[in-house]
């Protein structure tokens, strides 16, 4: 009798997919008796006795730089690039493409190096007295973060389905050099005396340092997590083990120290036996805290020490050289944070800005520094700039809001969704202290399995796969997106969201477009096509334009029944099965996961294997 195969990847739900729908009435329970810290540095700063040196903003990639008098924006949604006035008005406009990636700015020859990530281009634009396309780079597969050398003779670009940084030189648009980078790359800097290049990630837990004077290598630095936050209420605390996610971005704080922003999530939180069986993490305190780490590159090692901020869904950076400022954008509680002596041994906190207008949400999502020293506010949700003027010992900050420059690409009702799944308040979470995007960064995968009614199971990829493959969750136990989605904010203790809400959520997700695919070799894909379709049995369950049979079947695992995932986007969905178990394809496939059961792959070689890989990783 032929065995069925099944489940290879992750099943769907949102916010780490759980199981049975019978335990959703206990509601996400956190002790959240006080705000978190505004700034709380933990351990000796490494920041020198004197400021850094100054330097110039195209060294770190971003979606929005000063220029001239007004602002140069990337916008994420429409794909178009914008350049505004000191009020904020849209002066001119060219098309990118949309889910356009970052941009750095070389202010001297007035030339932008913007990143079309669907495209698979790097456009360079001159910047004048209007925006003109002077010529068109092809990269690898989706290029999101660029940065200048010192010199600006070089063009960095990282791309996110190829894991690659690719070096070109900005006269003639040739390829230098090009090294492979880890999974989900997305912050991109340079150091200003040209020495080293910083690579952030989503998933990985580290930040990449690439040397860029000779072998072009990258050595792997872990983020420190840092401490937990302190139980309260006299309860003792256990051993959790914590993770650096959603890194967007990176930036230098002269040539020997940089900032990475974070999520410091704990997935499975140890509370002494006692299991909120009703939470994300099984625990009584929020999962999930808002980190910076401050890496100091000295001569023998590499110093770390961190700071919780209370800047939710960190996204962007930018440092005032002139003044030693840094200042970190919270896209989830639309405000920004100053920090003063940035680069010294001296840091402080300074101002915690709101940046929404009275009415509306902002989405800080880029930060620049203008020429005389206020800071431009790139909001993705109105897509528009607030410029802050900083705040002085006899003066708040005094901010002003720009129109909106273009039409969003997306419907109201999508839209609305858009905002509300980044959105950090009660509707969602109890207090705000989660929100969707928290762990589904872009639309993604934390990469981490969370303790959910006492099982352990894996954040899914949503991005792509969301039509089609009913049911949802884990076990299959949600009807459909809606059911699975008012599921999920229930359990993380939302108490506003309504049926108009869910709906807009809805649409919104439905819409998002699939997660890009790597480069693989045509033959090897189609090798590994056949073993899909015929030997290796997959065929038989994963089939269809989504690749799943949108049933239920039982394997051996901690699950009685293991809803049929869709392997759309399964490059970027590591690790695999419920429980993520299996940390790569090749695991899955050799039978080393934790769930057994699916089909007889002991058969296949290595070769077999490998061209198994590469076709699923084309999905």
């Amino acid at each position: 009798m032929r065995v069925r195969t099944k489940a290879i990847g992750l099943s769907i739900g949102l916010i780490t997919a759980a199981v049975p729908t019978y335990v959703l009435a206990k509601s996400f329970a956190m002790d959240l008796e006080s705000s978190p810290p505004t700034f709380a540095l933990a351990g000796r700063p490494v920041g020198g006795p004197t400021p850094a040196p100054a330097a110039p903003a195209h060294l770190t990639s971003s979606r929005i730089a000063a220029a001239g008098a007004g602002a140069l924006v990337i916008d994420q949604d429409s794909g178009a690039l914008i350049q505004t006035d000191a009020n904020g008005k849209n002066i001119g406009t060219l098309a990118i493409g949309r889910d356009a990636g970052l941009l750095s700015y070389d202010a001297a020859a007035g030339r932008a190096y913007v990143a079309d990530r669907r495209g698979d281009k790097i456009h360079v634009v001159a910047v004048g007295a209007k925006l003109e396309l002077a010529a068109t780079w092809k990269t690898p597969a989706e290029p999101y973060a660029v940065a200048l050398t010192p010199d600006r003779k070089t063009l960095l670009v990282a791309t996110i389905a190829d894991r690659s940084l690719v070096a070109f030189d900005t006269a003639t648009g040739k390829e230098r050099w090009r090294a492979s980078l880890g999974r989900e790359p997305r912050g991109l800097a340079i150091s200003p005396d040209g020495t080293r290049a910083l690579v952030s990630y989503l998933s990985t837990g580290t930040v990449d340092q690439i040397d860029l004077l000779e072998a072009h290598r990258a050595e792997h630095l872990a983020l420190s997590v840092g401490p937990a936050q302190p139980r309260r209420r006299g309860r003792a605390a256990g051993s959790s083990e914590a993770f650096a996610r959603a890194s967007f971005a990176v930036t230098f704080l002269g040539a020997n120290q940089a900032v990475v922003p974070f999520q410091r999530e704990t997935p499975v939180q140890e509370t002494g036996g006692n299991e909120n069986v009703g939470s994300y993490g099984g625990g009584f305190d929020a999962p999930i805290n808002h980190q910076l780490a401050f890496v100091g590159f000295g001569k023998s090692a590499t110093r770390q020490t961190t700071a919780q901020i209370s800047q939710h869904q960190p996204r962007a950076l930018a440092w005032d050289g002139k003044t030693d400022t840094l200042w970190v954008a919270g896209m989830g509680t639309d405000t920004v944070l100053q920090l003063r002596n940035a680069s010294q041994a001296t840091i402080n906190e300074g101002a915690n800005v709101s940046v929404a207008p009275a009415d509306k949400r902002c989405g800080p999502d880029g930060l620049a520094v203008a020429s005389n020293g206020d800071l431009l506010v790139w909001c993705a949700f109105t897509r528009s700039v607030a410029r802050v003027s900083p705040p002085s010992p006899k003066a708040v900050a005094k901010i002003t809001h720009g129109a909106s420059l273009i039409a969003s690409s997306w419907s109201p009702k999508q839209h609305e969704g858009m905002v509300l799944f980044h959105a950090s308040d009660a509707s969602i979470s109890q207090r705000g202290a989660l929100a969707c995007a928290s762990c589904h960064p872009d639309n993604r995968a934390d990469g981490l399995s969370w303790r959910i009614d006492k099982h352990e199971l894996q954040t899914p990829v949503i991005a792509g796969r969301m039509v089609g493959t009913h049911p949802f969750k884990w076990d299959g136990g949600d009807k459909d997106l809606k059911a699975s989605l008012a599921g999920t904010i229930k359990r993380l203790g939302g108490t506003r969201v309504n049926a108009n809400q869910n709906d807009a959520l809805v649409a919104y997700i439905e819409a998002l477009p699939s997660v890009r695919t790597p480069t693989r070799d045509v033959a090897t894909v189609a090798r590994g096509k056949q073993l899909f379709d015929g030997e290796a049995g997959c065929r038989t369950c994963h089939d269809g334009n989504a690749y799943t049979d949108q049933e239920r079947h039982k394997l051996t695992g901690t699950l009685a029944e293991s809803d049929t995932p869709s392997l759309l986007g399964l490059a970027a969905s590591a690790p695999y099965f419920h429980d993520g178990s299996a940390a790569t394809l090749e695991a899955l496939l050799r039978d080393r996961g934790a769930v057994h059961g699916m089909t007889d792959t002991a058969k296949l070689t290595d070769k077999q294997v490998a061209d198994l890989v590469a076709f699923l990783e084309t999905l």
